[in-house]
């Protein structure tokens, strides 16, 4: 899993950009769009309720970082919910730059190789085990607007 360094460096990382989460959001959202515009009909055209879910879905994933079971189980759900979004494997690389670039824009000179790290290290557990619930999860029909993120 983590080292307690990475969790810090995650952490007190989020928190810098939790202070404009308005702003990181808005930055994910349109940076997605720009490396997959063909992504755009899979979002709602009114993306408010959806920045509001990310980022609270995001602070709640990061602060179960120390505890494998709580972490795990977020993406398990996370996982199961993508699938009936229509969320497939090839996307999650697209979603981990777009989150990695904003969040980069956001911390600007907060952003160094070791919390780049940290955060790559984060997002990779979280899309692994997302896609590994997807792939083991009988395919259900979608119920609401499908969406990419946590």
């Amino acid at each position: 899993m983590l080292t307690a360094e990475e969790i810090v460096r995650v952490r007190s990382s989020f928190d810098m950009v939790f202070a404009n989460a308005t702003d990181m959001t808005t930055a994910f959202y349109d940076r997605i769009f720009e490396l997959a515009p063909e992504f755009r009909p899979m979002f709602p055209a009114d993306m408010s309720a959806l920045k509001h879910d990310f980022i609270a879905k995001l602070a709640v994933l990061v602060g179960s970082l120390d505890e494998a079971t709580g972490l795990l189980s977020g993406a398990d759900v996370l996982g199961r919910n993508h699938l009936r979004y229509g969320v497939r494997p090839e996307h999650y690389p697209v979603v981990g730059e777009a989150l990695l670039w904003s969040l980069a824009r956001g911390l600007g000179p907060h952003w160094t190789d070791e919390v780049e790290q940290a955060w790559r290290k984060v997002y990779a557990i979280i899309a692994e085990r997302m896609i590994a619930i997807g792939a083991s999860s009988p395919a259900s029909p979608i119920t609401n607007t499908p969406r990419l993120g946590p």
